[in-house]
C-alpha cells in the first residue's frame, strides 16, 4: 500500500488519567498509550516475539508510546498514560526533514584509495514546517500564538490575560489509517518544540498560519507501524 496525502492527518495530543496496573486491571479502550511505568518482573505490557528479538528488537521502556489492545492485561508495577487525539483543523499539510552529521576521518593511509572516509555524528535532528490558514476558533492555533504573544481574551462579561510561554507541544501524524484486518497503518508520535510562526495578512486571498518546528528528542519521539488484527475497538 502507498498512501497518498488524503491518508494521513495531523492530531493535537492531550493526555487523559494515568491508569495503574493491578490486580485484574486491563485496558478498557484500544488506541495509543505512552508507558508511565513497567512492572520489573511479569508486565502486561508486551514484549518482542522471537522473530522479533532475533532482529535486535528491544522491549518497550518507559515513556514510549505505543498502540494497546483492549483487554489488555496491566500488572501492579505497571502505568500507563491514555493519548487522546483531535484533529488540527487549521493544518494543511506537513513539511518534515531529517538530517545526521558526518565527521571526516581521512587519513595518510587512505591517499591510495582516492576515497575520502568518514564516520557516522553521534546525532540526528529532525525539523520541518506545519503549513495552514488562519482560524480564529482553532484553541491549537492559540496555544502557538501564545508562546510569541500574550493573549488578552473576552467573552463580553470577562476578561481573561494570558501571558506569553513556551510549551512543549504533543502531536501525532498518521500516514496511512485503516480498520481493515491484515492491513498495515503508520503513524508517527511527534513531539516537537515551536522555533518560529509565519502569518502574513494579504490585501486578498487566504490568511496563511506556518510555523517551524523541532523534533524533541527526549520525549521519545517514534514511527509507529500498526499491523490490524481485526476492527479497532
Amino acid at each position: 500500500m502507498r498512501p497518498g496525502g488524503k491518508d494521513g492527518k495531523l492530531y493535537r495530543i492531550t493526555f487523559g488519567a494515568v491508569i495503574t496496573g493491578g490486580e485484574s486491571t486491563t485496558i478498557t479502550t484500544s488506541g495509543f498509550y505512552r508507558i508511565v511505568s513497567r512492572a520489573q518482573s511479569g508486565s502486561g505490557i508486551p514484549v518482542p516475539g522471537e522473530t522479533l528479538a532475533a532482529r535486535g528488537a528491544l522491549p518497550l521502556a518507559v515513556g514510549n508510546v505505543y498502540w494497546a489492545k483492549a483487554g489488555q492485561n496491566l500488572v501492579s508495577g505497571d502505568a500507563v498514560l491514555p493519548l487522546n487525539l483531535k484533529l488540527i483543523s487549521f493544518a494543511t499539510d506537513v513539511q518534515d526533514s531529517s538530517q545526521g552529521q558526518s565527521h571526516d576521518v581521512t587519513t595518510q593511509a587512505d591517499v591510495d584509495s582516492g576515497v575520502k572516509a568518514y564516520i557516522p555524528g553521534a546525532f540526528k535532528e529532525r525539523t520541518g514546517t506545519i503549513n495552514g490558514v488562519v482560524d480564529v476558533d482553532s484553541e491549537e492555533q492559540y496555544e502557538l500564538w501564545g508562546e510569541y504573544r500574550e493573549i488578552i481574551y473576552t467573552d463580553g462579561t470577562n476578561v481573561a490575560r494570558f501571558p506569553s510561554r513556551p510549551v512543549e507541544h504533543e502531536y501525532m501524524m498518521s500516514r496511512r489509517e485503516t480498520d481493515e484486518p491484515g492491513e498495515t497503518e503508520l503513524w508517527e508520535y511527534m513531539p516537537l518544540i515551536s522555533e518560529s510562526i509565519q502569518a502574513p495578512k494579504p490585501m486578498d486571498g487566504v490568511q496563511s498560519f506556518s510555523f517551524n518546528y523541532r523534533i524533541d528528542g527526549k520525549r521519545k519521539p517514534c514511527l509507529i507501524r500498526r499491523e490490524v488484527e481485526g476492527a479497532a475497538s
